[in-house]
């Protein structure tokens, strides 16, 4: 790429495009390859967030300290699971999410997973849009749409740059920053309390209300969009010790870390919402700053994450997409915070939890079980459509949507696992012929 930049004005005008458009259709080239720690830091952008501040908030608003310790540790140790295996086929096949599909679902059939993980991660965009917005002062009707408005507009530009040249510098601002604001409101809400002691011993302002099966269904909803497009990255990765060490940073020490933080937060102030909770501790100003800057970093991992799948879904060039996703986000982001944003989040991480996990339970099954990493016709060789994860999608979902609105589970179906073992029954042909293939060595 570097060689037809500095001979030719058209290659640059075409290198300029294909960076910008960040391989969305193709394979990441071993150049383009970046190191584990940018990878890290650009993914503790989603999880070092004000959304998984404002969830950590909201279970110690439910839960005493150390049940709150433990729907934050298993929902995480879920989702790190479900990032790792994910995480391998993107660095195996240096595949996005959106073409990592393409194995499981066929070329045309992966238009389908696509679009579901763009509608969710919008979805994601909007509220955490909103979240931020929340904590802004002098808000009203008119000053919650103009803030929606501007902070939506930032976010596209800063995500046009892709990885490169945007995601990670930002990444490398935003997200000890972030880390700071957290610390210091901890500090004085610890104080406010009368000790961390009082923290640890403290009634939640809503114990009861909540049902432990049900925050940890929840906390796997919400997390499982940022565990299924893992490959977005780790398609940029050099090892098999960057997947693994990147996706501890981002659920273990970001996600579960900034949880703690959180609930530490509710549980010491018990205020109705974050912007509230900051105002208790005198600390408004520097949050709206914090909460600002490092929004810009977990909003451009979703934006570019959204606009990779909407590329493989409808083939439309990254940047085109990322338009759009925008400004579906402001629309969704200002809708949250007028309609109040903590029980309109919590009601949104619900729904997702019918319909996402099927996704990645049966990319995992195809690609690990049924067809043992094992790809000889390369993506266009594929099948146009495979009808059987199509099949057991519909079948994942029918089934989780019956187990939650009628058997009125609050659990069970948001893991990913149904999607998966309905994929590996109607396989079994298929995995019979793959065990009596020859392993073929890379």
């Amino acid at each position: 790429m570097g060689d037809s930049m500095s001979v030719h004005t058209a290659g640059a005008e075409g290198s300029l495009a294909e960076a910008v458009d960040d391989y969305s259709l193709r394979r990441v080239p071993e150049s383009a390859t970046q190191r584990g720690w940018d990878i890290a830091l650009v993914r503790m952008g989603f999880t070092v967030s004000a959304s998984d501040l404002l969830f950590g908030y909201t279970i110690g608003l439910y839960f005493a300290f150390w049940n709150a310790i433990a729907v934050a540790l298993v929902y995480s140790a879920i989702i790190a699971v479900v990032s790792i295996l994910m995480g391998f086929i993107g660095l195996r096949e240096r595949t996005s999410f959106a073409l990592s599909s393409r194995f499981a679902f066929g070329r045309e059939g992966s238009r389908l997973p696509s679009l579901v993980i763009a509608l969710v991660i919008a979805g994601f965009y909007g509220y955490i849009l909103g979240i931020t917005v929340d904590v802004f002062p002098g808000l009203n009707s008119v000053t919650e749409l103009i803030y929606s408005v501007v902070l939506g507009a930032i976010f596209l530009i800063i995500t046009a740059l892709g990885f490169d040249r945007g995601l990670k510098w930002v990444g490398r601002v935003g997200v000890p920053i972030m880390i700071l604001l957290v610390l210091v409101a901890d500090v004085a809400a610890i104080s406010h309390a009368g000790g961390f002691g009082a923290i640890v011993s403290a009634q939640p302002k809503q114990a009861g209300k909540l049902a432990l099966a049900s925050i940890i269904g929840l906390g796997v909803a919400k997390w499982m969009g940022g565990a299924t497009v893992t490959p977005d990255l780790m398609r940029f990765g050099r090892s098999g010790a960057a997947v693994v060490g990147t996706t501890i940073a981002e659920f273990i020490v970001g996600n579960f870390g900034f949880n703690l933080l959180g609930l530490i937060l509710g549980l010491g102030l018990g205020a109705s919402d974050l912007g509230k909770a900051f105002a208790l501790v005198g600390v408004t100003g520097l949050a709206t700053v914090a909460i600002l800057l490092q929004t810009i970093t977990v909003e451009m991992n979703e934006l570019y994450a959204a606009s990779l799948a909407v590329s493989n879904a409808i083939g439309l060039k990254r940047l085109t997409t990322s338009i759009v996703v925008g400004v579906i986000g402001i629309a969704i982001g200002y809708y949250g915070v007028s309609q109040g944003i903590i029980n309109s989040f919590l009601t949104f991480i619900g729904y997702v939890g019918y319909a996402l996990p099927a996704i990645p339970s049966i990319m995992i099954a195809d690609y690990f079980i049924v067809r043992r990493m094992h790809y000889p016709e390369g993506l266009e060789g594929l099948d146009a459509v495979n009808w059987r994860a199509i099949v057991a999608f519909v079948i994942a979902v029918a089934v989780s949507v019956w187990l939650g609105l009628a058997a009125k589970d609050v659990l069970w179906h948001s893991l990913p696992l149904i999607g998966g073992v309905v994929y590996l029954v109607i396989s079994i042909p298929q995995m019979s012929e793959s065990g009596r293939r020859q392993p073929v060595t890379a």
